[in-house]
């Protein structure tokens, strides 16, 4: 415990300190070394086991399939089908917000990437039919939460490596959440733009719309890529990413003739530098992971949660505030790696479901991307809006909640997570 307190401290210093994430916890590591006596080549050692995992190699493939994506005007097509099919409802742009947040999750698996390609194609739009600027980034940063619920997820695949889970179970038992935080927040625009009055633009015709349907019936059934591959069993999680790139580019070049040659090699040196972004952080979080267990860790904190005679019910609700404020501080690679370890054995103990357990996590962390301090989507969002952050804080509040309830659901129902693998026939 001695020893994680170092760490935790040493690291919390850095961290306000502005040093980057990776960094901070290298030198924390460098230090417990240092105190410890330990031999320095196993930080090398571990930082290399730590990323030598073939499902790792989908985090690259999910990155270049978005950009490949967005090049090659298939994001563009599905938000003009969704503003066309939904004009006549009060607000709509609202609605193709959150419609469209969850088709990009079905392609990037990054929260993120999609609050800044849903934002910079919405937020306008949204401004224009009467809703203020702070709603509009705010929906969009909780809308894109979804980015890493429905799968591809780089968070899952992490936490499916890290807990030698089925990724393609967590993948699958992901959707139901994903589908109710987006129709959560498709009721709450509802409501608001009822509240606020807000016009409808009128629905396009249907030629218009069967026009443009067909246009974008390509981009729609990538998702369904995901569903006939872990029915089927065609591909795995890592062959998945490399058909959704090659998928991608057949429909950018080939149908929308969109998609330029030119341009590929700049996204191939994007995706390359935000994978070895995270790939740096893996590797280093998996040395303070390695601590933590050697250390033992792990077994001090499921021996204290017997102790206090708790139930799996109280138990999940300790893990859902550890790692809401965790999401706060940390962003959810070094979080799921570092604090996984700590916690899943005594959740197995506790008979919880490793699947349910990973996807009450995950949720757990993508909220610190709609909340204060570290809030990522939000500054995202606001910087495309353009209006002060305190709006944009405070139209947040509701959006959080619905977040939070969800979360609550899923963790107190597990059959919200595990319904659709056992229908699957996925043990």
């Amino acid at each position: 415990m001695i020893m994680l307190g170092v760490l935790s401290v040493t690291f919390l210093v850095l961290a306000l300190l502005a040093v980057p994430i990776a960094i901070a916890l290298g030198v924390s590591a460098l230090i417990i070394i240092a105190i410890w006596g330990m031999p320095g080549f196993i930080l090398a050692q571990k930082m290399v086991n730590g990323i030598d995992s073939f499902p790792l190699l989908a985090v690259p493939f999910f990155i270049l399939a978005a950009s490949v994506m967005n090049s090659g005007g298939i994001t563009t097509r599905v938000v003009d089908l969704f503003s066309s099919a939904l004009g006549r409802i009060r607000g709509s742009s609202g609605i193709v917000n959150v419609g469209t947040n969850v088709f990009l999750a079905g392609i990037s698996g990054s929260s993120v990437a999609d609050a800044s390609a849903s934002g910079a194609l919405i937020i306008p739009e949204m401004r224009k039919e009467g809703y203020s600027g702070g709603f509009a980034a705010a929906l969009t940063a909780g809308a894109a939460v979804i980015g890493p619920i429905i799968p591809p997820s780089i968070p899952l695949v992490i936490y499916g490596v890290i807990a030698q889970v089925s990724i393609t179970k967590l993948f699958v038992g992901a959707y139901v959440p994903g589908l109710l935080i987006a129709s959560a927040l498709i009721a709450y625009v509802i409501l608001y733009a009822k509240k606020h009055d807000l016009p409808a633009r009128g629905r396009k015709p249907w030629g218009v719309i069967g026009k443009q349907f067909k246009g974008s019936a390509w981009a729609l059934s990538m998702p369904l890529l995901l569903i006939v591959g872990a029915k089927g069993g065609l591909f795995t999680v890592t062959e998945l990413g490399a058909v959704l790139v090659l998928y991608a580019i057949f429909v950018g070049w080939v149908i929308h003739r969109e998609f330029k040659w030119s341009q590929f090699p700049g996204m191939l040196t994007d995706a390359g530098l935000q994978t070895a972004n995270i790939m740096l952080v893996v590797a280093v979080s998996s040395f303070i992971a390695y601590l933590v267990v050697v250390h033992g860790i792990p077994r001090d904190i499921q021996n204290l949660l017997h102790g206090a005679d708790l139930s799996p019910w109280e138990f999940l609700l300790i893990v859902n505030v550890v790692f809401l404020v965790a999401g706060m501080f940390l962003d959810s690679t070094p979080a799921t790696i570092i604090l996984v370890p700590i916690f899943l054995p005594a959740a197995t103990s506790f008979g919880i479901d490793p699947t349910h357990f990973g996807l009450v996590i995950v949720l757990n962390l993508m909220v610190g991307l709609i909340h204060p301090p570290l809030g990522l989507n939000l500054l995202i969002t606001q910087s495309i809006a353009k209006v002060p952050m305190r709006e944009v804080l405070w139209a947040s509040l509701p959006i959080v909640g619905i977040v939070l309830c969800v979360l609550l659901v899923i963790t107190f129902v597990p059959q919200t997570v595990l319904w659709l693998p056992h229908a699957m026939g996925m043990k």
